[in-house]
């Protein structure tokens, strides 16, 4: 079975449900993305499990736009917990952590909603790095000032537009924090780093494709080596006929869309019986390559603080 599929590819094959006398019909990627958006969201299904590795030394992790969580992880080749941001807040939780203390032996979700995926260390303008491909394109920077105000145009509407102009444009408005980001689809990467007036930082790096970044935060303290984890795939929107479309399964991808279709006609019954025919098609091939591989169940054995937590299998 082919799982490597591109937006071409899907459209070509699957066109039909939508417009049969036309494969360009708009409405066919809008569908197919909201379909793809509840299968992403929905399961563990092939290609929706990502594994990368992170260095910590600013005491958290941001994970990058295609990740949504993380579902496990290791330090030092040892396994450790993966806690909720209520654990600060249980009667046996640890209290308030701070991001400076060394490594713990827990990741601690701090949550959505994080634009950037470094902070600002020192209050200053924010330049916005672009090629020339996207000269004239208008973002939309949101944040706060160096008085921890929030930061209004000259309209007393939140935020400031930049037009985009290479190497880079700046900001008129001081920032100690960027709390949103609006761009357009753009060509190439645009990067945002602050300046205060000695010191250029890294801030971000936004994607092509991305709109309306928000990224998901952990906190690790101060780790000395690298973190690896496992996590689960956030949607992402595809647009050019060259993006793979995930999950790549056919027969999946046209029950879902004939799931859309019955429920755009109200018809709720056929809409459910669908979409669990598009799981069925999602379980059975996560099945035939996961094999012979069982998933183990990890019990703790004693206390978490301080030291990686010891599982047996």
């Amino acid at each position: 079975m082919n799982t490597r599929l591109t937006l071409a590819d899907v459209r070509a094959a699957l066109y039909t449900l939508i417009d049969s006398d036309n494969p360009n019909n708009p409405l066919f990627l809008s569908v197919l993305n909201e379909v793809r958006e509840r299968m992403i969201n929905s399961g563990k299904w092939k290609g929706n499990v990502l594994t990368t590795t992170f260095e910590s030394s600013s005491g958290f992790i941001t994970l990058p736009y295609d990740y949504a969580s993380v579902l496990a992880l290791t330090y030092d080749k040892c396994p450790c917990p993966v806690f909720t941001q209520f654990h600060q807040y249980t009667e046996q939780g640890p209290g308030e952590l701070d991001i400076a203390l060394k490594w713990t032996g827990i990741l601690v979700d701090l949550g959505d909603g994080f634009v950037t995926q470094a902070d600002i260390p020192a209050a200053g303008v924010v330049r916005v790095y672009s090629s020339a491909a996207d000269d004239t394109e208008v973002v939309r920077i949101f944040g706060l000032d160096e008085n921890g105000d929030v930061i209004y145009d000259a309209s007393g509407n939140e935020g400031e537009n930049i037009t985009l102009a290479a190497p880079f444009a700046v900001t008129t408005a001081q920032f100690t924090e960027v709390t949103g980001f609006q761009k357009p689809l753009t060509t190439n990467r645009v990067r945002l780093k602050s300046w205060d007036g000695v010191t250029e930082t890294q801030i971000a790096e936004y994607q092509p494709n991305e709109t309306r970044p928000s990224y998901q935060r952990y906190q690790t303290g101060v780790a000395e080596k690298a973190i690896r984890v496992i996590c689960q795939r956030r949607f992402v929107p595809i647009y050019a006929e060259t993006d793979w479309v995930i999950p790549g399964n056919l027969s999946a991808l046209r029950a879902g869309i004939r799931s859309w279709l019955f429920e755009d006609g109200s018809d709720m019954d056929s809409a459910d019986q669908s979409m669990a025919r598009a799981y069925n098609f999602l379980n059975d091939e996560a099945k035939a390559f996961r094999g012979g591989a069982r998933a183990t169940i990890n019990t703790q054995n004693g206390g978490w603080w301080g030291q990686p937590v010891p599982f047996v299998n």
